[in-house]
């Protein structure tokens, strides 16, 4: 699953890739750029590359109406970082060529018990879908 070409790809999740702040979160809801594979509406963002926004951040958010209990809704997010560690090599493409960064926001919006295949295809839809846009609209931070 390595991307050719790339000898030096890193699978790993580290915490800087992580989107935690509550102001970068509600930014990328105001802004509305988003795309939609089911189970996942994911609004992102493009920021130019810098000191600051080195790489591609992203959260998963599951709501309490949709997963009942804390063990579903951990199982969820924990599911979708892993098929985002995995494919998140589809959007090196874009930040390499281009010099923007991606922040990502995954809102789950699937009601029924979904497997790791479901998520895993949808992540990798939703990242190709991303890596696919030609208006780049570049917000500065």
């Amino acid at each position: 699953m390595q991307p050719e070409g790339d000898k030096t790809f890193s699978y790993s999740f580290p915490k800087k890739e992580r989107l935690c702040f509550r102001l970068q979160l509600e930014q990328l809801l105001t802004l509305k750029q988003s795309v939609f594979a089911y189970p996942f509406k994911c609004y992102f963002q493009f920021l130019p590359l810098s000191e600051l926004n080195d790489v591609c951040k992203m959260a998963v958010s599951v709501p309490k109406k949709l997963e009942k209990t804390a063990v579903g809704r951990n199982r969820i997010k924990r599911w979708t970082r892993e098929a985002y560690r995995l494919h998140k090599h589809l959007l090196s493409d874009k930040t390499d060529e281009s010099g923007v960064v991606v922040n990502m926001l995954f809102v789950c919006i699937g009601k029924e018990n979904l497997s790791f295949s479901v998520i895993e295809n949808a992540v990798t839809e939703i990242l190709q879908k991303i890596n696919d846009r030609d208006d780049l609209h570049i917000v500065s931070a």
